[in-house]
């Protein structure tokens, strides 16, 4: 059972609170429906160490909405294991007060990455992008589809491991459409925006096209015979026809091919050619 409580000696700032078996720490991201808070064990008074995050919805008008998120989240992760795709450690269905554990990750979002001035290799960036399908495809093999991908959802970590994270939009396959739209318009596939369509593995295909098609445009320059096979693959992975997008356990495999060739290129004695501007359909 969920139980939340306070120390009522000493001054009220200072008063710790634990939630189930967790004592909660500074707040580091808040929603207007969610907040993540670093974590401790309760029995760990004192300790410098925080090494879990926990979820869970804040009070206001999207608190139905943060609850939701976080029994999604947890429905979704249960039952995954991939080292890709971020661990369920501890969590709480109970209707007060809702909440999930999780490891802290050590790193910056794809997003920031993106954003720096540092560009990276192109077979780094495949590699990248390879772990978020490698994830996709075992959240696909038990049911679920991620519905909310972007570079903002894959933790970077110091050695470049990637984690996908946050399952708060995440839908149990063939589920109807809802007619709220959730997830992040620029990522989302043309019958997600639409809500035509019951919740497929597709939708996160084209989705992850979308982030490859950012890495490409922040990658050194490469050779045209280097790039155009990858552009091909993310032709295929935003299609506007679901059926013509390629499985994730495909995009795994397309983009493994990729990396080796591409390495190889990279680190030979080969003459870098122009590069064309990247006109894809993407």
């Amino acid at each position: 059972m969920t139980h939340v409580s306070t120390n009522r000696a000493g001054d009220k700032s200072n008063r710790p609170v634990i939630l189930g078996i967790w004592r909660l720490g500074e707040s580091i991201h808040e929603s207007s429906s969610t907040k993540l808070s670093l974590a401790q064990p309760a029995d760990a008074a004192g300790s410098p160490r925080w090494d879990y995050v926990i979820k869970r919805a804040i009070d206001g008008s999207e608190q139905l909405e943060g609850r939701r998120q976080i029994l999604q989240s947890i429905a979704a992760t249960t039952g995954a294991n991939h080292p890709n795709l971020i661990a369920l450690l501890d969590a709480s269905t109970t209707s007060s007060s809702p909440y999930l554990v999780m490891p802290r990750l050590e790193g910056e979002s794809m997003q920031w990455h993106l954003e720096s001035e540092t560009q990276k290799p192109l077979p780094v960036a495949l590699w990248l992008i390879r772990q978020v399908a490698q994830a996709l495809d075992a959240l696909h093999g038990i049911g679920w589809i991620h519905g909310d991908v972007k570079p903002e959802n894959a933790v970077l970590g110091p050695r470049g491991h990637v984690t996908l994270v946050d399952l708060g939009f995440a839908s149990k396959i063939h589920t109807s459409p809802n007619h709220h739209f959730r997830g992040t318009p620029t990522y989302a596939a043309p019958e997600t925006l639409a809500g035509t369509m019951a919740a497929m593995p597709a939708m996160d295909i084209f989705s992850l096209g979308r982030v490859l098609w950012q890495w490409i445009t922040r990658t050194e320059q490469v050779s045209q015979v280097s790039l155009e096979p990858v552009a091909d693959l993310v032709e295929q992975m935003v299609s506007k026809e679901p059926d013509d997008r390629p499985a994730a356990a495909e995009v795994v495999q397309q983009l493994l091919r990729l990396e080796i060739e591409t390495l190889g290129r990279h680190i030979g004695p080969s003459r870098s050619l122009p590069l064309s501007p990247f006109r894809r359909a993407a």
